[in-house]
C-alpha cells in the first residue's frame, strides 16, 4: 500500500486491455508456430 493510503487495484479496464494486448501478440505467435509445424511435417513424410 502507498504511503498515502490510497489503494493501487487495478480497475477492470486495466485488466481489459491487458487482454486485448495478451491477444494481439499470442494470435500471430500460435499462427506461426502452427504454421511452421505444418510445414516442418512436410519435411519428415
Amino acid at each position: 500500500m502507498p504511503l498515502d493510503g490510497r489503494s493501487t487495484a487495478p480497475s477492470a479496464g486495466s485488466w481489459l486491455l491487458v487482454g486485448i494486448a495478451w491477444l494481439a501478440v499470442s494470435v500471430p505467435l500460435l499462427w506461426g508456430i502452427w504454421t511452421t509445424l505444418a510445414k516442418a511435417a512436410v519435411l519428415f513424410r
